[in-house]
């Protein structure tokens, strides 16, 4: 319809939108890949664009998976479901389709479309700080506004590979420190918004990044650089190992033991010997007099002992916690023992006296051990992340069990989940019964062995057969996504579709033809 540069530029167009739009929900992520296929329509060629994905493997590869999802709904019951399924993924096959029938990009232009990328990912940063220091929010995950923010983390990650990539680029010296200053900006991101995941996966990537270096190099530096890793690595065990330990620690202190009356000469409640929690080595149901809490609180917080503090937990359960993290009895003289800064603490949900210095990522930390060990004694893991995911792995494994070959289809997944909870006698909220979390699972369930196989290979082939033309950034990117696939159902939703989809394709892309262009 337009002469081919205004085609071209359109595409361009297209492809800088989604990849600075996917950062902020399904109307801009949406909207650029209508431009690219509505572009795609418009060009014509039709002759031109079939002989060139008609018998390119590579194609025809990374769309099998839709095809996957279209071949399940045959044996769908849920059918709507199905389609809106279907409806999600239409990524994977509409952006290979436009990809693989187009003239490949300049090193210019697939610059230019990283810098958007980065460019999306920065200001999706700016807004979600500035969002976490306007608001008082009672879950530091709330701050990332777009998205979940575990999927925030796996795009600040890319960026940072992307910018590393620009960084070695450039020679010169102004750019290199404005690059440098976005990696420590986005890094910095991460620490204040807690982004636990988006860390461990940095944490993974460096790791493999030093690793892919130091092979490289001679003998003698192979085996200082495997050293050093060992030594870091050795280090972050015991780091782990160290937290893990304090966290079980039991003082010897006599205040952890257990008294017959208060102060007042009120007898404590029987305590719950079953109940191994502890805060900073002090048993939580040690010393514990109920009536005394409920009539001393009021004296000093104007919010109700029974109610909910400002992170929705309750009061007296924060109360109890946090006298037990500074040794004291929980009663009136615990209670009269506290500061008016203790008191602000647990009306804002401080459950440990360390917590308020200590670092976001600390403390997560210590949430999970706590979720585990409070799984571990049987209590409801609800609204617990890592240990709802063994809930829900639990849930799909025993699916697969029961379908292992085919799966139960592309819209029943859902249906399945619920009757593998209600089986299984789950203890998960009915609103916390999701689906498996992990992309390996999620294939498997709805499609089976012989569907993960498939997925498996469109993962593996591609990057085997073009492992000399692909593009460094692909292989960062393909950690971070395989990654993410066992702790999310990454392909689930438009964000993560378009995400995958998008990078996937494009670096494939990329190397097929440059591969083509070679022989």
């Amino acid at each position: 319809m337009f002469p081919p540069r205004i085609h071209r530029y359109i595409f361009i167009i297209g492809l800088i939108g989604l990849a600075a739009g996917m950062m902020f929900g399904t109307v801009p992520t949406s909207i650029p890949q209508f431009v690219l296929f509505g572009n795609w329509l418009l060009e014509g060629r039709w002759k031109e664009k079939w002989s060139l994905i008609k018998s390119n493997r590579l194609f025809w590869i990374l769309c099998s998976v839709f095809f996957l999802h279209l071949a399940g709904l045959i044996f769908t019951i849920d059918i709507p479901r199905g389609i809106d399924d279907i409806r999600i993924k239409i990524p994977m096959l509409l952006l290979p389709l436009v990809f693989f029938s187009t003239s490949p990009l300049t090193k210019s232009e697939l610059n230019l479309v990283l810098k958007f990328f980065v460019a999306g990912v920065v200001v999706s940063a700016m807004w979600c700080l500035f969002y976490n220091f306007s608001h008082e929010l009672t879950d530091i995950r709330k701050a990332s506004r777009f998205m979940s923010h575990i999927r925030f983390g796996l795009f600040i990650n890319l960026a940072i590979a992307v910018l590393v990539y620009f960084f070695k680029e450039t020679k010169n010296l102004t750019r290199k420190l404005g690059v440098l200053f976005v990696v420590l900006f986005l890094i910095t991101t991460m620490f204040v918004l807690s982004l636990v995941t988006g860390l461990v996966m940095l944490t993974i990537m460096v790791g493999v990044y030093l690793l892919y270096l130091v092979l490289k190099q001679k003998t003698i530096y192979k085996v200082a650089g495997l050293s050093a890793i060992i030594i870091v690595a050795a280090i972050t065990f015991y780091f782990f190992k160290s937290e893990w330990q304090q966290f079980n620690f039991v003082s010897t202190d006599k205040s952890n033991s257990q008294k017959s009356t208060s102060y007042s000469g009120r007898a404590y409640f029987t305590p719950d010997t079953a109940n191994k929690h502890k805060e900073n080595g002090y048993f939580i149901t040690y010393n514990l007099q109920y009536d005394e809490l409920h009539e001393q609180w009021p004296l000093r917080s104007k919010l109700p002992v029974y109610g909910k503090d400002k992170k929705g937990g309750k009061v007296i359960w924060t109360l109890i916690r946090y006298l037990s993290s500074k040794g004291l009895t929980k009663d009136s003289v615990g209670i009269a023992s506290l500061t008016n800064e203790d008191i602000a603490n647990i009306e804002s949900g401080v459950t440990n006296y360390l917590y308020v210095d200590a670092s976001p990522i600390a403390n997560r930390l210590h949430e999970l051990f706590w979720e585990y060990r409070d799984y571990k004694q049987g209590s409801n893991p609800s609204g617990n992340t890592l240990l709802m995911r063994m809930e829900f792995w639990k849930a799909a494994i025993y699916i697969i069990k029961r379908s292992p070959w085919i799966g139960v289809g592309t819209g029943d997944a859902q249906r399945a989940f619920e009757k593998a909870y209600y089986r299984t006698e789950t203890k998960l909220s009915r609103e916390w019964r999701l689906r498996s979390h992990n992309q390996f699972l999620a294939i498997t369930v709805a499609f089976g062995v012989i569907g993960l196989v498939v997925f498996l290979f469109s993962l593996a082939y591609p990057a085997i057969a073009l492992r000399n033309y692909l593009h460094g950034l692909y292989f960062v990117f393909l950690l971070i996504a395989v990654v993410s696939f066992f702790t999310e159902d990454t392909l689930e939703t438009q964000s993560g579709v378009s995400f995958f989809a998008f990078f996937n394709t494009l670096f494939i892309w990329l190397a097929s033809f440059a591969k083509k262009a070679k022989q």
